[in-house]
């Protein structure tokens, strides 16, 4: 049987040098491995030619997270090389090796029928993960660690051809980046060399007033906030601790992002590539709370999900309380955010808003009068209120060019108890139709330009 042997191959940037640090593998040496699955990873470092270990501009937020997979082209036995791991921080810190294209981390034992296509036996699958705070130092493994984005790719010849970004809420989170966390599903199955980011929904829901607001704010107003913070945190009846701090903080760095409007730097084997901005963002109408705080000087809306605020400390919740009012939102107020986002954003780009939608109806309604509720009855029976959220999904649906992904229906085909117990959360059959379907609408959609830019 044919052995072939995993070399890196060239990844040489214009006027810049990668270095890499040495490899953990994710297979044992010897295991079968099938084509699509990574079997090992390296972090690694880009800076220009000449200097020391500075990261260049597109990845200097992202120096300790970045990271590139090797995933098999073809089914096949993978033996390691005996000097491709040297354990404890040498495979974790890039500052030890220069990344060499005919450097051989291990050998590929296939079957005729199973010898790969072209040159490699392998493709890279780069990925970058953003930190909250530099000193959350997690490098247990691939993307691993707190962060405020992370993001994978692949490329081609003509580099990353399109970006999906997730605005993730909890449901979203690992139908995005996978059982294992490393978006190999959504890389394997597109149809192109794609890149995919996830903004989490660690603390600030990302629903779609939030989602505006961050979009059009200015630097003016990004400095009331936290001026304002700054001030009013401390004068609580409570003493702030440092857990109420750093809630402070992360909400903070939420406000001042972005992330529909954030460039992204990509490398590839053909060079740098720096995208303008994403094809399609996938939201959800779980992000949607019928209850929103607005701050009652400044205008600026924040919301979280109720398990989040159960637990925040004293401080905070008197901070919360002090500046903040309580705001109840209709199905058709959140047809307006998202309608008001939609063409603001459209201004700017042709980035094509793809929603999932809630599950209307459970297996244990036992309801058989509703005589006893007042109207509107949505304010009272979670039932109603999703079917009402739905419907509005679908009149947003004939005002702008928008696609559906109705975990409703799936979940009623593949059974909702099963695959959907509490209404929110996915397994794992369900997140593969909803990512399948995700797949599908970028494999039909056909944005009216390009943020990509050339590979330099």
């Amino acid at each position: 049987m044919p052995s072939i042997a995993l070399k890196l191959g060239p990844l040489v940037p214009e006027g810049c040098i990668v270095r890499r640090s040495g490899f953990r593998w994710l297979c044992a040496d010897g295991a079968q491995v099938k084509a699509g699955e990574p079997v090992a990873y390296c972090n690694i470092g880009v800076t220009k030619a000449g200097t020391a270990y500075k990261s260049i501009e597109g990845f200097a937020e992202e120096t300790f997270d970045f990271q590139v997979a090797f995933v098999l082209q073809s089914d096949g036995v993978v033996h390691r090389a005996p000097e491709s791991s040297r354990g404890g921080y040498i495979d974790q810190l890039v500052h030890f090796h220069q990344w060499n294209a005919e450097y051989v981390l291990g050998s590929l034992t296939v079957s005729e029928g199973d010898l790969p296509r072209g040159k490699n036996a392998t493709r890279l699958v780069f990925a970058a993960g953003r930190r909250v705070t530099d000193v959350a130092e997690i490098r247990s493994g691939f993307i691993s660690g707190w962060h405020n984005r992370t993001r994978a790719w692949t490329s081609g010849p003509r580099g990353v051809e399109r970006t999906l970004i997730s605005l993730g809420s909890c449901e979203t989170t690992l139908m995005i980046r996978g059982d294992n966390a490393g978006y190999m599903e959504l890389l394997n199955g597109s149809s192109c060399p794609m890149q995919v980011v996830l903004v989490p929904d660690d603390f600030l829901i990302p629903c779609a007033r939030v989602v505006l607001e961050q979009v059009r704010r200015t630097p003016s107003e990004l400095d009331a906030i936290a001026q304002d913070l700054a001030n009013t945190l401390p004068k609580v009846a409570s003493t702030p601790s440092s857990e109420d701090w750093m809630l402070a903080g992360v909400l903070l760095g939420s406000l001042k992002r972005s992330p529909l409007t954030e460039p992204t730097e990509v490398l590839t084997r053909a060079g740098l590539q720096t995208i303008s901005g994403p094809d399609a963002v996938v939201m959800s109408l779980i992000a949607e709370p019928p209850r929103i705080f607005r701050h009652r000087r400044l205008g600026y809306a924040i919301c979280f999900m109720d398990h989040r605020l159960k637990v925040m400390g004293q401080a905070f919740k008197e901070w919360l309380r002090d500046n903040f009012v309580a705001v109840r939102r209709e199905a058709e107020d959140i047809r307006k955010d998202y309608s008001e986002l939609i063409k603001y954003m459209h201004q700017r780009s042709a980035l094509h808003f793809i929603i999932l939608n809630r599950l209307s109806s459970r297996g244990t309604e036992d309801l058989f009068n509703y005589a006893p509720f007042d109207p509107p009855m949505g304010n009272t029976l979670e039932s109603i209120h999703n079917k009402e959220m739905n419907l509005m999904l679908y009149d947003l649906a004939r005002e702008h060019e928008i696609s559906i992904i109705d975990i409703d229906a799936f979940a009623a085909e593949l059974g909702e108890r099963r695959h959907l117990p509490d209404a929110v959360h996915l397994s794992g059959s369900l997140q593969d139709e909803a990512r399948n379907e995700i797949l599908r609408v970028m494999d039909t959609y056909q944005p009216r330009k390009s943020p990509v830019s050339a590979i330099r």
